[in-house]
């Protein structure tokens, strides 16, 4: 039997919680700025979309759709990865 609710089984977290290498997928993306929405859906940064972070400092380093992407820790922690 399929668990209707294995989504639940996933860990959401923000980017900035995820280890530099890992990979997962976009899940969400949420902020109350309409500003920072438009700047990430611009980009690309999409839910659905694999996601992996390559690092943490200087900026957050990471790649989508094989195009990397910089962004500061307020950017970064909008965008929600479950793995």
């Amino acid at each position: 039997m399929v668990n209707k609710n294995s989504r639940l089984a996933l860990k959401t977290i923000t980017l900035c919680a995820m280890e530099p290498k890992k990979t997962g997928k976009i899940d969400h993306l949420e902020t109350k700025n309409p500003g920072i929405l438009q700047k990430l859906i611009a980009m690309g940064i999409l839910p659905g979309m694999p996601i992996t972070l390559l690092r943490r400092s200087p900026s957050y380093l990471f790649e989508v759709d094989q195009t990397r992407y910089a962004v500061d820790r307020e950017i970064a922690n909008h965008i929600y990865v479950s793995y």
